[in-house]
């Protein structure tokens, strides 16, 4: 059993700034504090799918695109093996392949335009506007579930805000799923402290695993209807100017292009989301 772990920042335990996510620069006393909020969250789900029956556990920092090591070195879990690149060096969840079991998604947030949502947007809060595919609008969470799901693996925990994890049920249908904060806008929620958040993580990952042993159709592949038609409004025509001459892209407005695919995973590839060679 080989559990791939996926992990943001913006959804893990107390993180509700953006100074805390290191949108400022990753610098500051409050990201720091947040790194270790953010190594809780994924320690809780290692140690969760070790005792689910998992032999091996891959974690991926992707929050900041892979250029910030934003998980703490000195508490990382002594049974996971830590995947840690430059992100000019390889191209994003370009190791996530069909020996994986599962995939965990661990700190993520809600789409783009959620009022309740914390810190929420998607891929870039400065530069993207909204995303659709097939003419629904998606975040990252349906994304990267989507993603893996092409290449036949199921995303089996979701944590993070009470709109993330709703976000995740609405597109993942039974997925497992713990809420660390109640969002009430997008710098503010109730927050839940972290030793019980790491026994909720730690539980429902055990679950998780053990679901998928005893049944391995326990949790649905996701994957988006194709041909896929991928949308992205931009915050600027400048963005969307910087795309062009993209294989595969269609500019279709002053702020917007289209991907015109046949799988998705070429179109996510096409727009840096994904770095799988299927």
């Amino acid at each position: 059993m080989r559990v791939y772990i996926m992990t943001d920042m913006e959804g893990a335990t107390c993180i509700v700034r953006p100074e805390q996510a290191g949108w400022d620069g990753y610098t500051g006393l409050e990201y720091q504090e947040a790194r270790r909020m953010l190594t809780s969250d994924v320690n809780a789900a290692v140690e969760g799918a070790i005792q689910g029956g998992a032999d091996e556990v891959y974690v991926d920092d992707l929050h900041g695109g892979g250029g910030a090591w934003n998980i703490v070195p000195d508490l990382m879990h002594p049974k996971a093996v830590y995947i840690r690149t430059d992100h000019e060096s390889r191209l994003r969840l370009s190791l996530l392949d069909r020996g994986f079991d599962c995939v965990f998604l661990v700190a993520y947030h809600a789409m783009a335009g959620n009022p309740k949502a914390v810190l929420s947007h998607t891929f870039s809060s400065r530069s993207i506007y909204r995303v659709s595919v097939n003419g629904v609008e998606v975040g990252e969470i349906s994304v990267d579930s989507a993603i893996a799901g092409s290449l036949g693996v199921p995303v089996v925990l979701v944590t993070g805000c009470s709109e993330a994890v709703a976000e995740a049920r609405r597109f993942l249908g039974g997925v497992e799923a713990v809420v660390v904060k109640y969002g009430l806008a997008r710098t503010s929620a109730y927050c839940l402290p972290s030793g019980r958040t790491s026994e909720l993580i730690r539980e429902a990952a055990r679950r998780a695993v053990e679901n998928l042993a005893r049944d391995r159709g326990a949790y649905s592949v996701f994957r988006f209807s194709e041909p896929v038609r991928v949308l992205v409004e931009y915050m600027h025509p400048n963005y969307a100017d910087r795309m062009k001459g993209v294989y595969g892209v269609e500019r279709v407005g002053s702020r917007e292009i289209l991907c015109k695919t046949d799988r998705f995973i070429d179109a996510a590839r096409m727009l840096g989301w994904a770095g799988s060679t299927l």
